[in-house]
């Protein structure tokens, strides 16, 4: 489970194995055991010395984040796993092929991801509304001919081919938003996706889920993974920006955050005008505390559900912390990469 911290007053103490959650006169105790993640999401928050040993004690990730942005702070062990020798190549792999091979890759696990959702979707609305259905099921296909196209781009590093990957991309990512801005009802007001500093209710729900649910998880993963952050081959590299976190997100958005956002819009269990916050409580709150407890709650529970992918069977969240330790044997030379993509 995830401690989040998003109100002024909360103290988070330790009572032996136990972090202690108080406020507000509430007290609250939850075993060590059974935390995964703390999320910190307001300035407002104590925390005694002892209640961060024991989460570092049980490797338990601790996140300080800004409702406007992305997590700013990093709370982990400073011991690591992984090797010496997965780093250096992670390096020498950027100047040849090894690091065109990977952004296809990761740009094939984002596609074909958001192929099969939308086909999904058509498959479901096929006697409901087979007009969606038909415009659904033809963006899917159009996003994987953008993919096919991606797979024939040759050359002998990313720095040749970056900006024409990342141009197919935004194709087949207008075809995409496109068709979740068909599905999603009016009321919402989604026209297309915005990230930074977005204020309407789907771009704000699913900019919580990528940057405060989807990006330490990944985060947790490289860094178990003995890679660095920062030496991505898909995202450039700029100066603080952990390019690496951000390329294997790509393969986990669409199964773990949009999947889960549209289906708690489509069958009504957060409605379009519950969203927002009525008041912001301190500057850059956008969604209501209620809608927060709701995504927390359904984002859990798609990362503890069982999936099949390359003939493994298991969580979500297992296959998240799997993908980096691909990378390192395909930089090793021990297997190919194969991106994460799950069928319709």
């Amino acid at each position: 489970m995830k401690i989040f911290l998003d109100d002024f007053g909360i103290f988070l103490g330790r009572k032996r194995n136990r972090f202690i959650v108080k406020k507000a006169g509430e007290v609250k105790e939850i075993v060590a055991d059974e935390v995964d993640s703390i999320i910190c999401c307001s300035s407002g928050v104590a925390f005694s010395s002892s209640a961060l040993d024991l989460a570092v004690q049980n490797n338990i990730q601790v996140v300080f984040a800004r409702y406007s942005g992305w997590p700013y702070a990093v709370l982990m062990p400073a011991s690591m796993t992984g090797s010496v020798r997965a780093r250096r190549e992670q390096f020498i792999a950027y100047n040849d092929e090894r690091s065109l091979v990977l952004a296809k890759k990761f740009i094939a696990g984002k596609l074909v991801n958001q192929a099969n959702f939308l086909k999904l979707m058509a498959k479901n609305r096929r006697q409901t509304d087979p007009s969606l259905a038909e415009r659904l099921y033809e963006s899917g296909n159009l996003i994987d001919e953008v993919n096919e196209r991606i797979s024939r781009e040759q050359g002998a590093k990313i720095d040749e081919k970056r900006q024409q990957l990342m141009n197919l991309e935004a194709e087949g990512a207008r075809y995409y938003w496109d068709s979740i801005r068909q599905i999603l009802p009016s009321e919402l007001g989604f026209t297309g996706r915005e990230t930074r500093g977005a204020r309407d209710p789907f771009n704000a729900m699913l900019n919580f889920g990528y940057q405060t649910i989807l990006f330490p998880e990944v985060w947790k993963a490289v860094s178990y993974a003995g890679l660095d952050f920062y030496a991505g081959y898909l995202h450039a590299d700029r100066p603080g920006k952990p390019s690496l976190v951000l390329d294997l997100m790509e393969e986990f958005r669409q199964q773990l955050v949009d999947r889960t956002l549209v289906g708690l819009i489509t069958k009504n269990v957060i409605k379009p005008n519950e969203i927002l916050a009525a008041e912001a409580v301190e500057e850059g709150r956008v969604l209501s505390k209620d809608v927060i407890k709701v995504l927390l709650a359904s984002f859990q529970e798609r990362l503890d559900s069982e999936v099949m992918f390359n003939g493994q069977k298991g969580s979500l969240k297992s296959f998240i912390h799997l993908q980096p330790r691909c990378v390192v044997r395909f930089l090793l030379k021990e297997a190919e990469y194969v991106p994460f993509c799950l069928g319709w």
